[in-house]
């Protein structure tokens, strides 16, 4: 597929876009502690930028900083004092080609900062929000304590203040404001965050706008508080300024929740109101675990398309469409007329360089996404961004060392760690050999590309990247001292992993032979990724399925959206959860322990050892690639 369509010039109101690519708005938690850019968020945008997207979408620009936000870390609009980091944001950016639009966001109901410090939070109505379900407990003692940081410092309180007419005039002063100095700054365009339950939003939505005033009641009423922002920073910024708004078609797991129809009408009122473009989101309740996943961080490829087109068939206003949509449907969306523009936000993070890349013709160059949720997931625990397969995400403005003398290196182990390492060292400039003692690359993910449908291509990408760095592959080759030695090694990376005795086993019945290899009724016992996977796989093939996990918290590897929605999935599917229980049924026809065995340990040998991947005790995709780059980066 040559993307023709996704590679050629958009168009949002007066701004002319390189590409059809654009990054999603996101918090990233890569701001200073003063809401400035500092390095680390210039050079987040920088690498997006130069990777060749068309559009730099900047998430959750504070309007009204320190009030209405959710970090001390999240960029902000709202002091003359940001100016200068913003400017510098805008000229790294546009150095590359890109255009760039600010997303103005007052946080309302989400701003855990204003927690922090103690501040109540403004809300359109007081309404008790209701407590979370039983799947979002399944959280580590750790996770926990990232989540409340926000609660538990000394200044912490939390409390709410319905609006009054004299706040609202107060925010649409605030964004009139913070579009000022975006256009200062040099933005392009500027994006108004009507979605995700921040306090634009919280006016339109039916659930948490009970009001019974001039700006709640009716689904005009409701939608007042945006157009009076739409209103005003349109009189602000001129007729021609491209602006356009965020909003949700519909809201998941709330009742009354919006829903589409009364999207259109807000939305169309938006653009009468002097919006050039709807960016079609959705938002879910988010105190039910998979809201994430069923919302605004969609898990079903494509899942919100059918609602861009819609809006854009309806409105006949450009679209810019999101939520987990590859290159290749992306393509197909522009060609069926179901949007202008395709935001992506997971596939820019695993590889910046995407669009590039296709312009190259390289699309099996792209590195893809694994959807394991770190990215979210840590901003879940306020941390900064992190990607499972790209390990200089929310790095990008770290040091790196420069060479050493180039080496004559042997990378022992055919897996994830051994091939990321293996390529990265021949990048470095270092004579490179990879030695597989099987007859194929992969290990481990080999076989969970089998059984996990987000995992397919990784490998591909991984044994592809080594190959074009220069690594030389050898199969059924194994490392022992004697090999080493004659082979001249000056280093050995050991990435031979661990023993998985159950796996081992199963690799003829995860590709779709061998039957007989699992009984009717089978009891699979663990809690890693890898056991509540396998147990999915299991039931969607027909098998009577128990997943026992003596721990409480199934698949710890994963960020928590991934994490609840893999275990709700998983149950959906039909397997029997005993959580926290060590009990295995009697009347099963199999049993598979799923876990690490042992650490296959290195052999002597008198030159440098370095030990990553299972082999060292690390556990997930993640912890594998980034102990790769780490010992990668000592050469």
């Amino acid at each position: 597929m040559t993307f023709e369509r996704l590679l050629s010039a958009g168009q949002l109101g007066s701004l002319t876009l390189r590409n059809r690519i654009a990054m999603c708005p996101m918090g990233t938690n890569l701001g200073e502690p003063d809401g400035t850019v500092g390095d680390a968020q210039a050079a987040w945008f920088e690498a997006r930028a130069r990777g060749g997207a068309g559009l730099i979408l900047v998430g959750s620009v504070a309007v009204a900083y320190p009030s209405g936000s959710y970090d001390a870390r999240q960029v902000a609009c709202s002091d003359d004092a940001q100016l200068p980091g913003l400017v510098r944001l805008v000229d790294d950016v546009r150095r590359h080609g890109a255009a760039i639009a600010a997303q103005l966001v007052h946080d309302g109901a989400n701003s855990l900062f204003d927690i922090a410090e103690g501040r109540p939070l403004l809300v359109p109505s007081r309404k008790r929000p209701p407590g979370p379900d039983q799947l979002s407990g399944m959280v580590t003692d750790d996770e926990t304590a990232g989540m409340m940081a926000p609660f538990a410092g000394p200044n912490a309180g939390y409390s709410v203040r319905e609006a009054t007419d004299e706040d609202l005039t107060w925010v649409v002063d605030r964004f009139v404001d913070a579009a000022r100095r975006a256009v200062a700054a040099g933005f392009d365009g500027i994006e108004l965050h009507g979605g995700h339950g921040y306090l634009l939003h919280a006016f339109t939505s039916p659930f948490s706008n009970q009001r019974d005033d001039r700006w709640g009641g009716s689904v005009e009423a409701r939608a007042e508080l945006l157009l009076a922002v739409v209103r005003a920073v349109r009189a602000e910024v001129g007729p021609t300024f491209p602006l356009w708004a965020r909003m949700g078609a519909f809201e998941a797991h709330r009742e009354p929740g919006q829903e589409l129809d009364d999207a259109l009408i807000t939305m169309g009122l938006a653009v009468g109101a002097g919006l050039d473009a709807v960016h079609v989101t959705a938002y879910a309740e988010p105190m039910v675990a998979t809201g994430i996943t069923d919302g605004h961080t969609p898990h079903r490829p494509g899942a919100l398309l059918a609602h861009a087109a819609t809006v854009r068939r309806e409105l006949g206003v450009p679209v810019i469409a999101m939520g987990r949509i590859t290159p290749e449907a992306a393509e197909q969306a522009l060609a069926d007329g179901a949007a202008d523009v395709i935001a992506m936000g997971r596939a820019l993070i695993a590889d910046p360089d995407l669009p590039n890349k296709l312009a190259a013709g390289r699309r099996d160059r792209v590195r893809p996404c694994a959807y394991q949720y770190k990215c979210i997931g840590s901003i879940f625990l306020n941390d900064r961004v992190k990607c499972a397969v790209n390990p200089e995400a929310g790095q990008e403005s770290d040091p790196v060392p420069a060479p050493g003398p180039a080496r004559h290196v042997v990378v022992a182990g055919g897996g994830p760690a051994g091939l990321e390492c293996a390529r990265r060292l021949a990048e470095r400039g270092h004579t490179v050999e990879l030695w597989e003692a099987g007859v194929r690359l992969g290990g481990r993910l080999a076989l969970a590309e089998q059984a996990d449908p987000d995992l397919p291509g990784l490998l591909d990408w991984l044994a592809g990247a080594a190959v074009d760095a220069g690594v030389t592959v050898h199969l059924e080759r194994s490392a022992d001292a004697s090999a080493l030695a004659a082979a001249r090694a000056e280093v050995l990376v050991w990435a031979a992993g661990s023993t998985w005795p159950a796996l081992d086993g199963l690799r003829g019945w995860l590709a779709g032979d061998a039957e007989g290899v699992v009984g009717q009724r089978v009891a699979i016992v663990g809690s890693g990724k890898a056991a509540v996977t396998l147990a999915g796989h299991a039931a969607l093939r027909g098998h009577d399925v128990t997943l026992v996990s003596e721990s409480t918290v199934l698949a710890p590897e994963l960020g928590l959206p991934g994490r609840f929605r893999l275990v709700h999935d998983t149950e959906a599917a039909g397997v029997e959860l005993r959580i926290g229980r060590t009990d295995v049924p009697d009347d099963v026809d199999t049993v598979l322990a799923i876990h690490p065995g042992e650490r296959i340990a290195p052999p002597s040998f008198g030159g440098e050892i370095h030990v990553i991947g299972d082999a060292s005790g690390t556990v997930g995709l993640g912890p594998a690639l980034n102990a790769a780059a780490r010992v990668a980066a000592l050469f």
